[in-house]
C-alpha cells in the first residue's frame, strides 16, 4: 500500500482510491450543508445541480495509518448529514426537490447506510432516521410525488427530533474547531 493511500467500496465490492482533490471537495460539501442546513434540518436546502456525488459511498471511506480515526470520522458523519438533509429535500414534496436522489439508486443508498457500522449512540441515531428517510422516499410513488399535497404518513415520525438530532452534529463540530 501506497503512502496516503484511501479508498471508498463500490457497490460491486471493489475498491476506489480517491485522492486528496476528491476528499477536499466532499470536506466542502460537507461544510456547505452544516452551514446552510444547521438550525432547520427539516427543510433542508440541498441544491442537487451542485450535490451530484454518490455520497453514500464515502460511508466506507478508509485508508492506511495516515488517515486518522478523527478524520474518517468526520467524513463519515459528514456523509450522513449530507444524505439526512436530502433525504429531508426528497421527502419535502410542495418545497423539496426529488432530484437529490435518483430512484433507482434509493436501494443501493439504503444498503450502504445499512451496511455502515456507526461508531456511537449519536450516529446510529442518524443512521436510523437516513433509514426511514430513505423508506419514505423508496415508498412514494410517482403519483405520491407529483401531488404538492402529498405527506407521507410517517413524516411527521422522520421530522420528530431531526433538528436536534442534525444540529447537535453540526454544533458539536464548530465547537470542536473553537477550542482547537
Amino acid at each position: 500500500m501506497k503512502e496516503g493511500y484511501i479508498y471508498i467500496k463500490l457497490a460491486d465490492g471493489t475498491e476506489r482510491e480517491i485522492d486528496w482533490v476528491e476528499l477536499n471537495q466532499l470536506k466542502k460539501d460537507i461544510l456547505w450543508i452544516y452551514d446552510e442546513n444547521f438550525g432547520d434540518i427539516v427543510n433542508a436546502f440541498v441544491p442537487p445541480y451542485s450535490f451530484k456525488t454518490n455520497y453514500w459511498e464515502y460511508l466506507t471511506l478508509n485508508g492506511d495509518k495516515y488517515f486518522n480515526e478523527e478524520e474518517k470520522a468526520f467524513y463519515h458523519i459528514g456523509s450522513l448529514m449530507i444524505l439526512l438533509c436530502c433525504c429531508s429535500e426528497y421527502i419535502d414534496i410542495a418545497g423539496g426537490s426529488q432530484d437529490v436522489f435518483k430512484r433507482n439508486n434509493l436501494s443501493v443508498i439504503t444498503e450502504y447506510v445499512e451496511q455502515y457500522h456507526p461508531k456511537n449512540q449519536h450516529e446510529k441515531l442518524i443512521s436510523e432516521k437516513v433509514l426511514l428517510g430513505l423508506n419514505l422516499a423508496y415508498s412514494m410513488t410517482i403519483e405520491n410525488l407529483n401531488d404538492n399535497n402529498f405527506v407521507h404518513e410517517r413524516t411527521a415520525e422522520y421530522y420528530d427530533s431531526l433538528n436536534d438530532l442534525g444540529n447537535s452534529v453540526i454544533k458539536a463540530y464548530y465547537e470542536r474547531k473553537l477550542k482547537n
